[in-house]
């Protein structure tokens, strides 16, 4: 695991594996803007920030980012879980999990005592990481579940 960072050279990388699993309407479907958003998400001691799971060769194989919101209408609620995903064919493997654990832990370290996430398919995974549905909400791209996890 490292902060994305420290690793400049994982930001073009970690954007293609977001734009490969978001990249689709009603998402913005060009690489760049995916680039960007990562480029703007490599914070170190404040947010937003993002930590980066890589492989024994060096290359990044998941990611999760934490930001002050991740919808403008829930950014009553704050810090958020943001751009979690890890390459398909390394899922199953505690790749997430891990990468939460480690986003959990520095979000402590920087004196947060709640997190939050919202998504539309993957509360299963969250709920499995420890945290806990407190509803749905509507936001522009649709219905989210809702779920936190205080640390």
């Amino acid at each position: 695991m490292c902060l994305l960072a420290d690793r400049p050279d994982l930001i073009a990388p970690v954007g293609l594996l977001r734009w490969r699993e978001w990249g689709r309407h009603p998402e913005q479907d060009d690489p760049e803007f995916w680039i960007g958003t990562t480029r703007e998400e490599a914070g170190r001691d404040g947010l937003p920030f993002t930590v980066v799971a890589v492989d024994a060769d060096g290359a990044a194989v998941g990611v999760v980012g934490l930001g002050e919101f991740d919808h403008a209408e829930l950014r009553a609620h704050s810090p958020w879980v943001m751009g979690m995903v890890v390459e398909p064919a390394r899922r199953e493997k505690n790749i997430g999990r891990t990468l939460m654990a480690e986003l959990e832990a520095r979000a402590a370290r920087l004196g947060y005592r709640q997190l939050w996430v919202s998504t539309e398919i993957a509360a299963g995974f969250y709920e499995r990481c420890g945290w806990e549905r407190v509803g749905t909400a509507q936001v522009t791209e649709g219905p989210v579940e809702l779920l936190t996890k205080r640390l």
